[in-house]
């Protein structure tokens, strides 16, 4: 199996796991997270996938999808979810986070510098 198809598994497999475990749709960063399904459910929602050739890219621009839209006054997509994901997040007038701390998930490291965060996509937008 290539690489490019063992990765599009992987973000597949991914975006299963958070659909199932409600993540997408959870309200917010400080909820509760919910109980994982068994593994064995999880084998069983992975196991249903289907995998198909790789498609072409033709079509795809990523001039249409702008890369900060407007959520609401001044505040940008990029400061909405810093603000959401954070705790004790301060803004500033122009809506730029100033202070706050951010915890991840995934491998346990907390950042107090917004400027070292990346925002970005669980599936590429090529792909999605």
């Amino acid at each position: 199996m290539s690489g490019i198809y063992a990765r599009r598994i992987a973000v597949a497999a991914a975006t299963v796991a958070l659909a199932v475990t409600g993540l997408i749709t959870a309200p917010s960063a400080q909820a509760a997270l919910p109980t994982p399904v068994s593994a064995a459910t999880a084998r069983t929602y992975l196991a249903s996938l289907t995998v198909a050739t790789e498609g072409s890219t033709t079509g795809y621009s990523r001039d249409l999808f702008p890369h900060w839209i407007t959520q609401s006054g001044s505040c940008d997509t990029r400061e909405v979810v810093l603000k959401r994901d954070g705790t004790n997040v301060v803004q500033s007038s122009t809506c730029s986070a100033t202070s706050g701390s951010w915890y991840s998930e995934y491998d346990g490291a907390t950042w107090t510098a917004a400027s070292d965060l990346d925002i970005d996509h669980m599936v590429p937008l090529a792909e999605a």
